[in-house]
């Protein structure tokens, strides 16, 4: 992998392209003698003057001039909106490198996708370093922000929401990095998406840090990525506040995650995902690790989430048939080799359905699991009702799939061969349970242990730290 640049405020140097500058200052001069008429200076915050390498302003609410500007672009060139309302009828589509595209700010430049009626993502994007920074993407018909197989991405002072609350006609994701390596979230807001607000899916290199989840079912997801920093964010009122996960058939196997410094609190929103994984999640879930490995969940602080803080979770939760989590070692994406993966039945295949490997330490925990959601559908929360009563759900809790041996009372008698650590989370409590055989007919006592939580009580990962991104 190449060096990585740092991630600048604005573009980089390189070389002008003499035609697009002149376009560029034809386009700005517009647009000053527009600001003149108007008072107000459209581009106070950000503008061209701002810029070494070409650039293009466009005055705010001019949607011909801003598709025709994305149309006909040339590598390394800003675009910068002018504050106002763009009212879109299509997506905004870019295909090509280098490309920033910076508004005025948050609340002062908005994308709105309302009175689009074709399905498409409200800004679509394949393009290595690309930048969106200063600007608002509203009601999009799918996706917010979706960033594809691009190499050097950064999103910056951007939100993306849909008006209406609760709506399962939503679009599924607000910020969509996919796919892409050495990517940059930060300082963003994403709300009232019907899957999750920030979604980081196949990814190699990320830092998603300083952000705001709202309202979304799932807040922020980590899922089959390779090498993330979560830290400094903030997930509240979703249906699930911050989580890392595989999926079965994603040819990158998920790995070397952190989720630090968080505040993950009061995610007990309605579940209104019209379908697929997060349709099942229960309301009021502050984190989980499903099908992970090598996962640092460290310094976070848990509040008041209905069913739970922190569940860890084997991917035979959601897909329980073996097969399908086999994928083709000559297939698979990133680093793997030393994972020490499970072989699948067929030849020349891993599977990545096993959590292991994961250390919960020095997080803290307040009024959480008072009030399980007794109507998701695997009725998880059911089970922690008969299991806790009216007492409060442990704080972490284990499902122990893959385990040798369980016993709800003695600890010798329970295996740790998955490498879960919870020996340093002293400041909450953990909970093991036998779902292999556990259902609301068959009621198996969970194992509470005091802390440091034998057979649990290890502090460190196997094969050393997670290892941080580079960007």
């Amino acid at each position: 992998m190449q060096a990585a640049p740092s991630a600048p405020e604005g573009p980089h140097m390189t070389n002008v392209n003499f035609a697009s500058l002149s376009a560029s200052i034809s386009i700005a001069l517009s647009s000053a003698s527009l600001a003149a008429c108007g008072g107000d200076d459209p581009f106070a915050t950000n503008s061209c003057s701002d810029v070494a390498t070409t650039c293009v302003q466009i005055g705010g609410g001019d949607v011909d001039a801003l598709q025709n500007a994305v149309n006909s672009v040339e590598p390394n060139t800003t675009i910068i909106l002018g504050s106002g309302r763009f009212v879109m009828t299509n997506s905004l589509t870019i295909r090509t490198d280098g490309i920033h595209l910076i508004g005025q700010g948050i609340d002062e430049t908005t994308l709105d996708y309302a009175e689009t009626t074709a399905q498409v993502n409200g800004v679509d994007v394949q393009s290595d370093d690309f930048l969106v920074q200063d600007l608002t993407v509203l009601d999009a018909p799918k996706d917010g922000i979706r960033v594809e197989d691009s190499d050097g991405v950064v999103f910056r002072r951007i939100r993306t929401s849909w008006t209406a609350v609760s709506d399962p006609t939503n679009g599924a994701y607000g910020i969509y990095p996919v796919k892409s390596k050495r990517v940059l979230v930060e300082d963003s807001r994403a709300e009232n998406a019907s899957d999750a607000g920030l979604y980081v899916g196949q990814c190699e290199h990320v830092i998603v840090r300083n952000n705001v989840v709202a309202g979304n079912v799932a807040g922020l997801e980590i899922e089959n990525t390779q090498y993330a920093d979560v830290y400094g964010n903030t997930a509240e009122d979703n249906t699930a506040g911050i989580v890392v996960f595989d999926l079965p058939g994603n040819p990158i196997v998920g790995r070397d995650v952190k989720l630090r410094d968080n505040i993950i609190r009061n995610n007990n929103h309605i579940n209104f995902a019209p379908g697929g994984t997060v349709a099942v999640i229960p309301v009021g879930t502050g984190t989980f690790a499903m099908a992970s490995r090598r996962v640092e969940i460290t310094g976070n602080t848990y509040e008041n989430n209905n069913t739970g803080d922190i569940a860890l979770l084997s991917g035979l939760i959601v897909e329980s048939d073996e097969a399908r989590w086999e994928l083709a070692t000559a297939s698979l994406n990133g680093t793997w080799e030393d994972l020490g993966l499970a072989a699948g039945a067929t030849a020349g295949t891993i599977t990545n359905f096993r959590s292991e490997n994961i250390v919960v330490a020095n997080n803290t925990h307040s009024g959480s699991g008072t009030m399980p959601d007794t109507l998701d559908p695997m009725m998880f929360g059911v089970l922690l009702v008969l299991v806790y009563g009216t007492s409060p759900i442990d704080n972490i809790l284990y499902d122990t799939i893959g385990e040798t041996s369980f016993h709800s009372t003695d600890a010798t008698m329970n295996t740790n061969d998955n490498h879960i650590c919870v020996g340093g989370n002293t400041g909450g409590t953990f909970a093991s349970m036998n779902v292999e055989v556990q259902s609301v007919q068959n009621i198996v006592p969970f194992f509470r242990p005091a802390a440091p939580f034998a057979p649990f009580e290890c502090t460190t990962l196997n094969g050393g730290p997670v290892v941080a991104p580079t960007l």
